[in-house]
């Protein structure tokens, strides 16, 4: 998994402190971090305008000039996405990190566990869109968007991940890919195929039609179950959308 994440503080101990306890807590889970560190709110606004957006972003509140959160609402005009951390001595900012969406506030002096807790909670509720599924295929290991997922069907001891432009061929077992890709969007459909309903668009018989003409079949013994769930899905997919 890549991730891109921005460290803005106006005292550079703290910014180079940080940046060690993320690499610590990325580096044994298999994230590449890439890290942009900015010395204040003014420069990193600077950068965004001609830089990737970060995934996340750890923002000091107390800095000269533009404050952390004048710089997170001005963020929030050109980024919904961004997931926002804020780190600070105080605690006196709670109503601020509400209004601008923060996921997490984090009180300095910042520990291994203040950030574990707050990378494992951006890990679970990150974006779908940003999400990938990690696998070794032909002795190479991939990262795969899980949006870009059709279906996974498995054959012979081997599991064949179709994604919208090609198809990856791995040894995993649908069971464990099921385990890993933990999405709602993703249902067990036959004991051999799981589908991303996202890509559904009809139910013929005992198949689903995919988008792209395809047929992922239906498991036999509880067809009904089956559409339940999909139905389901559909009307809590269309309740989700703002």
């Amino acid at each position: 998994m890549d991730l891109n994440i921005a460290i803005c503080d106006d005292l550079k101990e703290d910014r180079v402190e940080l940046a060690r306890l993320i690499r610590d807590y990325c580096q044994p889970r298999g994230i590449d971090a890439r890290m942009r560190l900015y010395s204040s709110g003014g420069e990193l606004l600077d950068c965004l305008d001609g830089t990737e957006k970060p995934d996340i972003l750890f923002l000091d509140i107390y800095m000269p000039g533009l404050s952390g959160v004048d710089a997170a609402r001005r963020l929030r005009e050109l980024d919904k996405r961004c997931a926002i951390i804020f780190f600070t001595t105080s605690t006196d900012h709670g109503l601020d990190s509400f209004e601008v969406e923060a996921s997490d506030y984090l009180v300095k002096p910042v520990t291994a566990e203040d950030l574990a807790r707050a990378m494992d909670w951006y890990l679970q509720n990150m974006p779908e869109e940003l999400r990938s599924l990690r696998v070794c295929s032909d002795g190479t290991w991939t990262e795969l968007p899980i949006t870009s997922i059709m279906y996974i069907e498995t054959l012979d001891h081997q599991s064949y991940i179709h994604l919208k432009d090609r198809t990856v061929v791995t040894r995993r077992s649908l069971n464990d890919l099921t385990s890993d890709l933990d999405s709602q969007d993703f249902l067990r459909c036959h004991k051999s195929y799981l589908c991303n309903m996202n890509y559904v668009k009809a139910i013929e018989n005992s198949d689903f039609r995919l988008t792209n003409g395809e047929l992922v079949p239906i498991r036999a013994g509880s067809p009904g179950k089956v559409r339940d769930d999909f139905i389901n899905w559909t009307y809590k997919k269309a309740w989700s959308r703002p």
